[in-house]
């Protein structure tokens, strides 16, 4: 049973401490905020046993497997490399860094000192992922051309949101647009039999705010066997959040491909132990005269819970296949080539990153 530290004690700390109550693999054991008052409420919620007001505290505690960072993004990199040097197994929330230069010096401090690291992308260790990637892989809907990939919602109108804030890595591309990013390179390397594939071509458009971050941005993406794919995020613009993937003999439409059936993502209170865990869905239509037909998913666990266990069961290998280094390294060079298409530099990049 892995003993697990919280970096963070904000909103998705607590979702993921409330999957872990559901995991056979793992339990909260210690939480630091930089506001006492935060970690010592979600001790006394959660029943964990130790709680820090700094976060090298947590980080001096021996008795803490793995650490969870759901820090804002900018900070990733700093509790990264030394939860490394303390030799903590690490889950860093998504994005994993700012930029590509940053995920890098994550990866390599993960390999220096030997332990686990893994960016947080849940959907991935989904059995509804899995399922879907087996009915690709089974041709189902013929020769992928085309897909679809988005996830924008309505942000607060309080523009001193952290959404909007420039110097806390606000705007929609790094909060969401690693989402559909992370999607389109996953299916089209399915579609060559690889787990992920790098576009050669992107285009992007977006929308900016008063504070010069992106309010909303698509682009058009373009893979070396012919995929095209179009992507779009926001966080001050609702619409549909989803999954279409189309090809010669059909389409697969996944309406929550990112928070598929997860009683913990809106729960704000502990959930109790029988909670049960509704399937979820994903719809196969055809061209031809054949219904459409509903692939249903049954699930014991929370969409948390399955990525805490992913961690825990991939924990000797250093790094799980469902979210690589080289697919997290892939996916922050995409983000990095979306930004420049709409001139979105941060103060943590490169003076030349725009060059």
């Amino acid at each position: 049973m892995l003993n697990w530290g919280f970096i963070g004690a904000g909103v998705i700390a607590r979702v993921f401490c409330n999957a872990l109550r559901f995991s056979k693999t793992g339990q909260a054991y210690a939480v630091a905020s930089r506001s006492g008052d935060n970690a010592q409420q979600m001790a006394r919620d959660f029943e964990i046993p130790k709680w820090y007001l700094s976060y090298e505290g947590l980080l001096a505690d021996e008795d803490v497997d793995v650490v969870y960072i759901s820090t804002i993004h900018p900070e990733h990199k700093r509790w990264v490399l030394k939860a490394a040097e303390a030799g903590k197994h690490i889950l860093v929330e998504k994005p994993i860094g700012m930029n590509a230069q940053e995920a890098q010096a994550m990866i390599d401090a993960a390999n220096k000192n030997n332990v686990f690291l893994m960016e947080a992308f849940m959907y991935r260790c989904h059995p509804q992922t899995t399922r879907l990637i087996e009915v690709l892989r089974q041709g189902v809907i013929g020769q992928v051309h085309m897909l679809r990939a988005t996830l924008s919602f309505q942000g607060p109108e309080d523009q001193k949101s952290r959404l909007y804030a420039k110097e806390l890595g606000g705007g929609s591309i790094l909060d969401v647009g690693c989402y559909p990013a992370s999607a389109a390179r996953m299916i089209a390397g399915v579609a060559s039999g690889q787990r992920f594939l790098e576009p050669v071509a992107v285009k992007a458009v977006a929308k900016f705010g008063p504070t010069e971050v992106d309010l909303y941005s698509s682009a058009v993406l373009r893979f070396e066997n012919g995929i095209i794919a179009q992507l779009a995020c926001g966080v001050d613009c609702e619409r549909e959040s989803q999954v279409v993937i189309y090809g010669s003999r059909g389409y697969i439409t996944v309406p929550v491909l990112w928070v598929p059936s997860s009683p913990v993502r809106f729960a704000e209170e502990p959930l109790p132990l029988d909670t049960t865990f509704p399937p979820s869905t994903f719809t196969v239509s055809y061209h031809d005269e054949r219904p459409s037909e509903e692939v249903t998913v049954q699930l014991d666990r929370d969409l948390y819970t399955y990525e805490a266990d992913t961690v825990a069961n991939y924990l000797q290998h250093r790094q799980s296949p469902y979210m690589s280094w080289n697919d997290t390294l892939g996916n922050m060079q995409l983000l990095d080539k979306w930004r420049r298409e709409i001139s979105l530099q941060y103060r943590s990049d490169r003076e030349n990153f725009l060059d």
